[in-house]
């Protein structure tokens, strides 16, 4: 068996006197959709971060059978794309939706190195994929949240990654554009098949593809397992402590509290 994308081992994280994730152990496979669900406070984010190496930990990670540390190797940076939370862009801020997403090349192509054809073209063709072409020539201040996302997921695209990383992208989002990112995932996922950790609380909108649920709580992993066995009303009601109920309707998970 091939060796796991990611791989962790008694995983630690601290800030101060706060012990933020603990005992983390978690593998991920080439291809693999995993998500991690759980409350606020959960640890989510602060896995994700682990992962793209924005933060201190004690404990064993490995990438792409590697060890990692906080100072990565250029080959581990290469492989992983991320697209972080959305935020708010400065309207006068003088960068065009295309201009951003050819950053995601710099990593490749270097840093004060102009992209070649084949970047620009790759460019273009994920923001058709992602059908915010219409918007490469307005400055990213001036595009919606949803475009901005699908802009920020270009970017991140055009590295190349093995490994794509995604911390809450439809949060703020009204939910046809919701559940439009979360479509164009599976579209990214069935025509690239990099592996894919998608952090979210959408769990109305949980994309089809992704097949593994990891439940998190107070800096823990507390179910991690195929999403019909863990998207249960019992995990769920354990998890948020209150009385959750699961429903299927046209294909897609809902859910619904007491």
């Amino acid at each position: 068996m091939a060796e796991p994308v990611v791989a962790i081992r008694n995983l630690n994280v601290r800030r101060g006197r706060a012990q933020v994730l603990r005992g983390i152990n978690l593998e991920l496979r080439g291809g693999e959709f995993m998500g991690v669900l759980g409350p606020n406070g959960a640890g989510k984010t602060t896995l994700l971060n682990v992962i793209a190496g924005f933060e201190q930990f004690t404990g064993d990670l490995t990438l792409f059978g590697d060890r990692a540390r906080m100072r990565r190797t250029r080959a581990q940076r290469l492989r992983v794309g991320l697209v972080p939370q959305l935020r708010a862009a400065d309207p006068a801020f003088p960068i065009t939706a295309r201009e951003v997403v050819m950053t995601g090349c710099a990593g490749r192509a270097g840093l004060l190195r102009a992209p070649n054809a084949h970047m620009r073209r790759r460019a273009g063709e994920l923001m058709d994929l992602l059908r915010v072409s219409h918007a490469a020539g307005s400055p990213i201040g001036w595009l919606s949240g949803g475009e901005r996302q699908k802009v920020a997921l270009a970017r991140a695209l055009l590295q190349e990654p093995d490994l794509l990383l995604l911390d809450e992208p439809t949060a703020g989002l009204d939910m046809a554009v919701r559940r439009e990112v979360m479509d164009l995932l599976c579209d990214i996922h069935a025509r690239m098949n990099p592996a894919i950790v998608l952090v979210t609380h959408d769990f109305d909108m949980l994309p089809p593809a992704m097949r593994r649920a990891v439940l998190m709580r107070g800096g823990a992993i507390v179910h991690d397992a195929p999403v019909r066995d863990v998207l249960t009303d019992e995990h769920l009601s354990g998890l948020y402590e209150t009385g959750v109920h699961t429903f299927m309707h046209q294909g897609r998970r809902y859910i619904s509290y007491d």
